[in-house]
Order: structure tokens, then sequence, then C-alpha cells
């Protein structure tokens, strides 16, 4: 009995310590490593300002979801929503608009300011996943690549929000 005891105890250190070497690496954020003060009036402005250009001349909204960041990399990742809105005759369309995984890079200025100097896009079609191995970290790329329609159905109901607020 005392032997099985140990046994399980052996086995339980070693699965213990498997763990902690697998998951040790795994993640590129860590609080020391995160960016903590962002402006989202800042990075909606840059998204709907850089990113996409109004072909309809309707103004664009965007919704975003924010899945990682990296203070030493001075990058943010998220997910963006962007859209056109216009209006023709009474009634309200949509023009222009995407879904799409962005890299950010950031500045964080001595008072906490935040300011986008750029940002990168995955190319389409055989690309993408290539590209989302490279741009983003290894411990968001699953969710990037898997990312759902209800993830995406969040964003437009955020959005959705944003133009009743303006029409």
């Amino acid at each position: 009995m005392k032997k099985l005891l140990l046994g399980i105890l052996f086995i339980m250190i070693i699965l213990t310590g498997m763990y902690f070497l697998t998951t040790a690496g795994d993640s590129t954020t860590s609080e020391n490593n995160a960016i903590y003060v962002i402006d989202e009036q800042v990075v909606e402005k840059y998204l709907s300002e850089e990113v996409m250009n109004s072909n309809f001349g309707g103004e664009i909204f965007v919704a975003y979801e924010i899945l990682e960041t990296d203070k030493n990399e001075g990058e943010i990742y998220l997910w963006a929503l962007i859209q056109e809105y216009y209006e023709e005759g009474e009634a309200l369309q949509t023009g222009s608009g995407m879904s799409v995984p962005i890299v950010l890079s950031v500045s964080v200025h001595n008072n906490d300011s935040l300011e986008v100097l750029n940002h990168s896009l995955p190319r389409d079609g055989t690309y993408y996943s290539e590209d989302i191995k490279e741009m983003f970290p290894k411990k968001i790329q699953s969710k990037i690549l898997g990312y759902s329609s209800n993830d995406i159905g969040d964003l437009i109901e955020e959005m959705e929000n944003k133009v009743k607020e303006n029409y």
C-alpha cells in the first residue's frame, strides 16, 4: 500500500512538472509584459481612419476585441470589425467593411498616452494561416484561426449600438 501511494505521488509530481515545463514558454505576455494603458478612443480613431477607406462617402464604425498585448514588442493584437455606414435616401446602408485580426504597433509615452504607429494585416487566401503564425503570439493563434461567428456577432452587436447612437 505504501509503494502504491508513493508511486501515485511520484506520478503526480512528474505530471505537474511536465505541465509547468510545457506551459512556461507558451505565454508571450505576462503581467509585466502587458500594455496597461489602452486608450480606446485612440485605437478606434486609428482603426476608422487608417485601416479602411470609405468607398461610399459614409462614416466608418469600429468594434474590436483585444486578444493580447505585448509591451516589449510595442504591439496590440486584436480582432476588428470595421464597417462603413451611409445614408441613401432615408435608409441607412452598409458600405465597405472588414472583419480581420490586426497587429497595431504602438508607443506608450511617459504620460501614459498611447500612440498607434502603424498596423499589419494578414494576407488573404493561402497566406492567411502562415501570416497568423508569423504575426501573432502562439497563445492566441488558435483563437484567431477559429474566430467564430459568435465572436463576430458580439462585435456586430457592439457596432450596431454605436450606429444607433449616431443616427
